[in-house]
C-alpha cells in the first residue's frame, strides 16, 4: 500500500490535498490531510458540506480537549477531525478517512482506499474581498470622539439624516477593516434610533397600499417601503455591535472578532442597498419620505434586546429570512413591468440579504455550541413562539433559506397546520 506523505510533510499550515476513489463510492473525494499538535493526522473532505467553502484552508482548533477541529473560513462552521461532525451543520457532517502512521509516512487505514493524487500545499488564506472602498479621509467632525466601534456606532444610531448615515457607515466599515478602529468597546445604545422630523411615522397596518408593480406608482411604493426598511436595517446591525458588545457566552467565552467584522459588513450592504433604492426613486421622480413610513423591525429589536440568541432569531432568522422568500416575487413584479433597472439592484440586494440571514444563523449557532445540552432547533422554536407575532407562513425560499443556513428543521414546524379545504 503506498504512502501518503511523510509526517514532516504536515504541520500547521502544511497539509496535504489527496483525491481518492473510495470502495463504497464510484465518486472521487477530494479531501486534506492535516496535523493536530496533540492529537496526530487526520483526514476531512476538503470542500465545507455546508455551502462549498475551502475547509480544507481552515484554522486547526485544538483545546486539548481531545477532539480538535478545523473551522471553515467562509462561515467559522466548526468540524470535528475525528468524527467530521459539527455543532452548525448537524444534518450534514463532514467525510473522515482514518490514518495510520508508521516508519515515519502516514497511510489510510482502510487498504481499500485508491489515491488518485497527492499534492502538497500550505494553507495560507487570502485575504477576503474589502466589501468596502478604499479608506476615505479621516472625518475631523467625528474621528477624534469616536475611537472605539462602539462609539461609531452610537454616533451612526443618533444620525437622523439617512445619507449622513450612510456616510458615516461607509467610513467606519473602512476604518474597522484596515484596522484604523482597534478597539470594540463599550456604551449605551439609545432607545430608538434618530429620525428626520419630516418624516410621517404610522403603523405598519397603515402604510401605503404597495400594489403589484403595474403602475408606476405601486414600484414607487414598493420602491420606498423597502428603502423604509434598510434604513432599520442598517441601524439593527450598528445597534446588536453596541448593545451585545459585551456579550459572554454561556461557556464564559467573549464573542469573536468575526462577530463584529460580520455586522460591520452587514451594516455597509444595508447602506448601499438604502442608496441603490433612493437612486431608484430619484430616476423614478420621487424620493424617500414622500410616502409614510413605520418602525415594526425595531419593535422587534426592542423585544429581544434583552438576549443575544434572541435577537438573532427574531430579526435575522426570522424577518431577514422572510426576505429572501418575498424577494423573487418583488422581482417579477418588476421584471413583468419592464423595469430592468429596479431589477438589477433588487437581485443585488437579494443576493447580499443570503449572506445576512446567513450571519444570524452563524452566531445564534455559535451561542448554541458555546451552550452544552442546548438543542438549536427546540431553541429556536421556543424564542420564534414567545417573540414573534403571529405564526410563519409558506411560501418558503428554500433554496436561498438553505444556501443561508436555514434548514427546514427551523421553519417548517413553526407553520401552523392549515385547515383541511372545505368541499365544493
Amino acid at each position: 500500500m503506498s504512502s501518503i506523505c511523510s509526517i514532516t510533510a504536515v504541520d500547521g499550515v502544511n497539509r496535504v490535498a489527496v483525491k481518492v476513489r473510495l470502495p463504497t463510492d464510484d465518486d472521487v473525494l477530494e479531501a486534506v490531510v492535516v496535523g493536530s499538535t496533540t492529537e496526530g493526522f487526520f483526514c476531512i473532505e476538503a470542500a465545507c458540506p455546508h455551502s462549498g467553502g475551502p475547509l480544507s484552508l481552515g484554522d486547526i482548533e485544538d483545546l486539548g480537549t481531545g477532539d480538535p477541529s478545523i473551522v471553515c473560513p467562509w462561515h467559522a462552521y466548526r468540524f470535528s477531525l475525528k468524527s467530521g461532525e459539527s455543532p452548525q451543520c448537524e444534518l450534514h457532517p463532514a467525510k473522515v478517512l482514518q490514518l495510520d502512521v508508521r516508519d515515519g509516512y502516514i497511510y489510510f487505514r482502510d487498504p481499500e482506499v485508491h489515491i488518485q493524487s497527492v499534492t502538497h500545499f500550505k494553507a495560507i488564506k487570502k485575504a477576503k474581498p474589502s466589501c468596502v472602498k478604499p479608506r476615505a479621509a479621516a472625518d475631523p467632525a467625528t474621528s477624534q470622539e469616536a475611537l472605539t466601534l462602539v462609539d461609531w456606532a452610537i454616533l451612526i444610531l443618533q444620525t437622523a439624516d439617512p445619507s449622513e448615515k450612510v456616510r458615516l457607515t461607509n467610513l467606519a466599515a473602512a476604518l474597522w477593516n484596515e484596522g484604523s478602529i482597534s478597539q470594540v468597546g463599550s456604551g449605551t445604545p439609545p432607545t430608538e434610533p434618530s429620525r428626520q422630523a419630516d418624516l410621517t411615522t404610522v403603523a405598519p397596518s397603515q402604510t401605503t397600499k404597495r400594489g403589484k408593480g403595474g403602475t408606476l406608482a405601486s414600484r414607487v411604493a414598493i420602491l420606498h417601503s423597502l428603502a423604509n426598511i434598510e434604513q432599520w436595517a442598517i441601524d439593527l446591525a450598528w445597534d446588536i455591535i453596541a448593545r451585545f458588545a459585551t456579550y459572554v457566552s454561556p461557556s464564559g467565552i467573549p464573542l469573536p472578532r468575526d462577530f463584529f467584522t460580520d455586522f460591520v459588513r452587514v451594516a455597509y450592504e444595508e447602506a448601499k442597498h438604502y442608496r441603490l433604492l433612493v437612486e431608484r426613486l430619484a430616476e423614478l421622480g420621487s424620493g424617500f419620505g414622500c410616502l409614510p413610513v413605520h418602525g415594526g423591525l425595531w419593535d422587534s429589536a426592542m423585544d429581544t434586546s434583552h438576549d443575544l440568541s434572541c435577537r438573532l432569531a427574531i430579526v435575522h432568522m426570522v424577518h431577514e429570512a422572510r426576505g429572501l422568500d418575498v424577494n423573487p416575487q418583488t422581482i417579477a413584479k418588476f421584471a413583468r413591468a419592464g423595469d430592468t433597472l429596479s431589477v438589477e439592484k433588487l437581485k443585488v440586494i437579494h443576493d447580499d440579504e443570503i449572506t445576512h440571514v446567513a450571519a444570524g444563523q452563524r452566531w445564534f449557532s455559535w451561542i448554541v455550541s458555546e451552550s452544552p445540552g442546548v438543542d438549536r432547533y427546540a431553541l429556536f422554536h421556543e424564542i420564534v413562539r414567545k417573540y414573534f407575532r403571529g405564526d410563519l407562513k409558506p411560501p418558503f425560499n428554500d433554496e436561498a433559506r438553505l444556501e443561508a443556513g436555514l434548514d427546514v428543521n427551523y421553519y417548517m414546524p413553526l407553520v401552523k397546520n392549515k385547515k383541511p379545504p372545505r368541499s365544493i
